[in-house]
């Protein structure tokens, strides 16, 4: 139960979007989404607009800019699909690839999933685990290399080599 409020107020969950912009960037995809689909939850907060708790569309348009842009909030936007071939071109048909998801009992379609979705991270049967020994970074137009892990020390490190004679 996600309850999202002032980030001080210990009933809340889930704090504040970042600044009252990007909250009003949230609220004009949420507006438009309610046009162009169905909305099945509305997080929306009367009394605190940067407060935006979780918000779920389904069946909507996949070349709406609701499912194509980053939103960046707390938006879900449900697309159905009856294959897995159908499944991988909607995901992979995106400028985007930072993350995507398997929900699967099958261990044969994560793994076939995983290796053909066009994303930095794949999670299969959950979401947004990370560990900082583990390159995190995208694909396409989501981020730019690799942050956390060693690769990421190497990309923000100079290594130098010092000869220092003793005998001086």
């Amino acid at each position: 139960n996600w309850q999202p409020g002032h980030p001080l107020d210990p009933a809340t969950t889930m704090g504040t979007l970042i600044d009252c912009a990007h909250a009003d960037s949230v609220h004009s995809f949420i507006r438009e989404g309610e046009s162009k689909g169905q909305l099945l939850l509305d997080g929306r907060n009367a009394e605190l607009a940067a407060a935006i708790g979780p918000t779920i569309f389904v069946d909507v348009d996949p070349n709406a800019s609701l499912s194509r842009e980053e939103i960046f909030g707390p938006v879900l936007v449900v697309t159905r699909f009856t294959s897995e071939e159908q499944a991988l071109q909607l995901a992979n048909d995106s400028q985007y690839g930072l993350g995507a998801a398997v929900w699967t009992r099958d261990l044969s379609r994560a793994h076939r999933m995983s290796r053909r979705l066009k994303a930095g991270s794949v999670f299969v049967n959950n979401y947004n685990d990370g560990d900082m020994t583990v390159p995190f970074g995208g694909y396409k137009q989501s981020g730019n290399g690799r942050d956390k892990s060693l690769h990421a020390l190497e990309k923000f490190t100079e290594l130098k080599t010092i000869w220092i004679s003793l005998e001086a």
